[in-house]
């Protein structure tokens, strides 16, 4: 099963962002995700002790510590507990096969390729462009 911190964590933020100034509650967040809204608090208190989310003045009072065009999806992705990796090499394969035995040292080397590429592109997305892309899609969809 695919893992969807880091979605999750985006969709949060740009939450916040596109009801910016309006009362929001971590139960009216979780039912956009359509989760529970203890995850949506826990998401919330990792954004706030990594400096993306305000300090709140209230429960229903939440506000970016930064303006969506300074966050970049490498930001919200670093905040993610224990940082996973993008892709994972199994390493348990067989020692006895030529195959088994060079395939994890051979993959990891491509997967840190890879890993740093997609880390670069996401440093040039920024939260603006994904809510941009949220607007765009509302202005944009028969309501």
């Amino acid at each position: 099963m695919a893992n969807t911190q880091f979605s999750d964590t985006i969709h949060v933020l740009t939450y916040i962002a596109y009801f910016q100034g309006q009362k929001m509650t971590s139960p009216e967040i979780a039912s956009s995700l359509e989760t529970s809204p203890s995850l949506i608090r826990k998401i919330m208190a990792t954004l706030k002790k990594n400096n993306l989310l305000a300090p709140t003045h209230g429960p229903t009072q939440l506000a970016l510590a930064r303006d969506p065009a300074e966050i970049t999806l490498q930001d919200i992705y670093h905040t993610l507990p224990g940082t996973p990796l993008l892709l994972n090499v199994d390493q348990h394969t067989s020692q006895k096969c030529p195959v088994g035995v060079a395939m994890p040292q051979t993959l990891d080397h491509y997967y840190h390729e890879i890993q740093a590429a997609a880390e670069a592109q996401m440093a040039r997305i920024t939260l603006q462009d994904i809510l941009n892309d949220v607007n765009l899609h509302q202005a944009t969809t028969p309501h």
